[in-house]
């Protein structure tokens, strides 16, 4: 996994958004397997991580807020898919497709500080109030699932 910029300024250096969008993308990669999943009414093959997000961000010691971005971002920019939502005892499932590239990390960011007409702009409000309760949701999981462990311990 190579972190490269475009700029020929070799002092700037990636965002940290993108250096953990690597780090989250690796960690599941490491732990992903091949499956054979539906698509379409069609099987096919796939490489697949199933497991708990809030305990692999823990697990990489990346905080709460980075959850919703990394995750965002890489969606956008075309590196995974979600599968199936975790919950509870559930883990969530995955689709790995490629691994993520600067110059995407780049498009994707200026893409969603786009924001043209007034359509543009109402479409921003909403993706930043769903970015919003994603968080939301996220931090009550990880509440949850710290409750869980708690009551386990007990």
């Amino acid at each position: 996994m190579t972190v490269t910029t475009t700029d020929d300024d070799p002092q700037s250096a990636p965002p940290r958004l993108y250096e953990h969008s690597l780090r989250v993308f690796e960690e599941m990669r490491k732990h992903a397997r091949a499956r054979q999943i539906q698509d379409g009414g069609n099987d096919r093959h796939a490489l697949v991580y199933e497991g708990f997000m809030t305990q692999l961000f823990r697990d990489l010691d990346l905080s709460t807020p980075y959850y919703s971005k990394i995750l965002r971002r890489l969606q956008r920019m075309g590196c995974i898919i979600q599968l199936s939502r975790g919950g509870g005892n559930a883990p969530s499932r995955w689709e790995l497709l490629k691994e993520p590239e600067y110059p995407e990390f780049e498009e994707a960011e200026q893409a969603r500080r786009r924001v043209p007409t007034r359509l543009g702009q109402v479409e921003q409000r909403v993706v930043d109030i769903n970015d919003r309760v994603g968080i939301l949701e996220d931090q009550f999981a990880a509440l949850l699932d710290a409750l869980q462990d708690k009551k386990e311990a007990s």
